[in-house]
């Protein structure tokens, strides 16, 4: 003999309370209590409310219930409907499972489903996969109506640095920091240095915290700074962010200054937020002239320690850094300041739509080379076939690449006045990192062991080799 039920689960649930008032689930209460009088049935109320069925996501309330049916605490469930319960077939299925296994009765507002029987089972999956096609519709629905509010141009933030709160409009104090960020980024500034500078200027972010190299590399690569729209495009799990047109905001920066500061912070051996560890001026910059490597800063001395560059692959070269420092700046400040430093300015390409149209090529190219990979995995290609393309391809981009890199090398000089006695002092005014960057265009630098002359530092151990 089938023994009575007394304990029913009441399973409440609402997909979107935003304002958590619950009114939604209150509704739902109301009704399936008056069910549970009429059955007889004592209630223990299981609520996931602004809690959707059809992401897939864990509902914490709805998996205590299982957890109690299994435990045999629960002898019956009910729900206003059955779409309150699933909204997809698989979860469904396992339910019916559990309720089979656990003779569990089923009641909604709408009706009695017996779990127990063919009909009973075919009915709940009738209205599982109905619940489940309106849950798709609706999900493309919406996702038309955001994708045209995108390509419209509406945006879909409220609160960014560089505008005035709450509203869309340039803010007259950070959105020049912004231009002055992105400007230093192409002319070889690391992304301490645009800490520094926002830091500096008390402009904070949102959230009225300090910058970090890591939260400036993501905000350098919002196309929203540049007046640009995206849209959030999904391969496979994950979700890349597509421009579609333009913003109906004012932009921060120009569209081709943006692209063109993507190129930098992309740049092979930059790491997205990297922070620098690079504190000194030459630290990575003098070679050694023993076995190869890279000399880098260390306050070495028994009493008065001085900055010592050193090698740290072999140990056998180092030069104070009060010698070489001054000794390189001179160098290239003097360098600079040569009639002929403004041929530094003279690249391959300088036109802004032909340096747009590279671009294109490069992300064709890329393109390219995701197709070959999804043909190689349909089976359409060799490996071989793929390696052969693969390598074509690859060459083309790095051509591309190479006459990109030229043209962003060239805006490290930019603000300097080259050509003229003025260069030397501005040299010695740059960030180290941004010292740094015009090194690396200039010339390499090793730095060879002491010769006869000892103790006394010999400017002649510092080799300067222009590129």
């Amino acid at each position: 003999m089938k023994t009575p039920v007394t304990t029913a689960a009441v399973y409440l649930r609402i997909s979107s309370d935003p304002k958590g008032e619950q009114f939604g689930v209150t509704r739902q209460r109301q009704d399936c209590e008056k069910l549970c009088a009429d059955k007889g049935w004592t209630p223990v109320e299981y609520v996931d409310n602004d809690m959707s069925a059809t992401s897939g996501k864990p509902r914490p309330a709805y998996e205590k219930m299982l957890a109690d049916i299994r435990d045999g605490a629960i002898g019956a469930v009910v729900a206003w409907d059955l779409d309150r319960l699933h909204r997809r077939p698989i979860e469904l299925e396992s339910f019916m499972a559990l309720a089979d296994e656990k003779h569990l009765a089923l009641a909604t507002v709408s009706g009695d489903v017996d779990l127990s029987t063919a009909q009973g089972r075919l009915v709940a999956r009738l209205k599982g996969s109905v619940a489940a096609h309106e849950s798709e519709h609706r999900r493309a629905r919406q996702l038309r109506a955001t994708r045209q509010l995108a390509e419209r141009g509406v945006p879909n933030w409220t609160r960014a640095f560089g505008y005035l709160g709450g509203t869309r409009q340039p803010d007259p104090v950070t959105a020049p920091l912004v231009k002055q960020a992105y400007a230093a980024v192409l002319a070889g500034a690391s992304l301490g240095d645009v800490c520094r500078l926002f830091n500096e200027a008390g402009a904070f972010t949102v959230n009225d915290k300090p910058w970090t190299p890591t939260v400036v590399s993501k905000f350098l690569r919002k196309p929203r700074n540049a007046g640009l729209r995206t849209y959030g495009v999904r391969f496979g799990r994950v979700t890349r962010d597509d421009v579609v047109g333009l913003g109906n905001w004012p932009a921060l920066v120009d569209e081709g200054t943006f692209w063109a500061a993507q190129a930098v912070l992309d740049a092979p051996g930059r790491a997205p937020g990297r922070k620098s560890v690079r504190k000194h001026l030459l630290t990575g910059v003098l070679g050694c002239g023993k076995c190869g490597g890279y000399l880098s800063g260390a306050y070495v001395g028994k009493t008065a320690k001085r900055l010592t560059y050193i090698c740290k692959g072999c140990h056998g070269i180092n030069v104070r850094a009060d010698y070489v420092e001054p000794l390189l700046l001179d160098i290239v400040g003097g360098r600079l300041a040569m009639a002929d430093a403004v041929d530094l300015l003279k690249a391959e390409i300088q036109d802004q739509e032909q340096a747009e149209a590279i671009r294109g090529e490069i992300n064709v190219l890329y393109g390219e080379l995701d197709a070959l990979a999804v043909e190689r995995a349909e089976g359409l290609m060799t490996a071989r076939q793929v390696k052969i393309s693969s390598d074509i391809i690859g060459e083309k981009i790095a051509k591309l690449e190479r006459r990109q890199q030229d043209q962003e090398r060239v805006r490290v000089f930019r603000d300097l006045p080259l050509g003229t006695a003025e260069a030397v002092d501005a040299v010695r005014a740059l960030s180290a990192d941004r010292f740094r960057a015009v090194v690396e265009v200039l010339m390499t630098v090793t730095v060879v062991p002491v010769g006869k002359s000892g103790r006394v530092f010999n400017p002649e151990r510092v080799r300067v080799n222009w590129r």
